[in-house]
């Protein structure tokens, strides 16, 4: 005898529920893994924004001769930028582009007199947010108890994600002002 009540249907139809549902959830799966570098691009270039804030009202106020003054006796305005940056970037510089040749290999070499924050995410492109003239940042040195401009100049490359406490200060050097960055090449200095 043969039932005629649609039983026999009932397991296909969870099947074909099934696939669908899988189908959807790769679907969603490769939207996020396409979005989620735009997204973590957008909020680097939101922090760059507020550090270019930081840096103007860092740029009128005092500065202290570098060559001639000790931080701990007179410090120029002074400020502390922090800035929280995805696993997945490939490098952020202030004051450099870590890349020029676009060929992977990384330098500090201060570039653009200073007036450049460079970053990239891996499997983007490079982002370029150019600074303006009267910005000039130069990756710093502590050396015989002082901060000073480091020799040769070069600017400061963060090659991982994380949670960053940058010191910055402005100085004086040879009648000019610059945004001294207290740090180095591996880990910025925390205060």
């Amino acid at each position: 005898m043969v039932r005629n009540d649609g039983t026999s249907f009932i397991s296909v139809r969870v099947i074909i529920t099934i696939a669908m549902l899988m189908v959807i959830a790769g679907l969603f799966y490769v939207g996020i893994k396409q979005a989620l570098p735009i997204i973590e691009e957008n909020n680097i270039k939101r922090q760059v924004l507020s550090l270019d804030t930081l840096l103007h009202e860092m740029a009128g106020g005092d500065a202290r001769n570098v060559l001639t003054e000790n931080h701990r006796v007179k410090s120029g305005e002074k400020r502390i930028f922090r800035i929280n940056l995805p696993s997945s970037i490939s490098y952020f510089s202030i004051g450099t582009d870590a890349d020029p040749n676009n060929d992977g290999k990384l330098q500090s070499k201060l570039m653009y007199d200073g007036r450049v924050i460079v970053y990239k995410i891996k499997g983007r492109s490079k982002k370029i947010y150019w600074l303006d003239s009267n910005i000039k940042l130069r990756l710093g040195e502590y050396k015989n108890g002082d901060w000073t401009i480091k020799e040769p100049e070069e600017g400061l490359v963060i090659q991982n994600g994380g949670k960053y406490k940058i010191t910055l200060e402005l100085v004086k050097y040879h009648n000019e002002n610059i945004i001294l960055i207290y740090g180095n090449n591996s880990v910025p200095y925390i205060s």
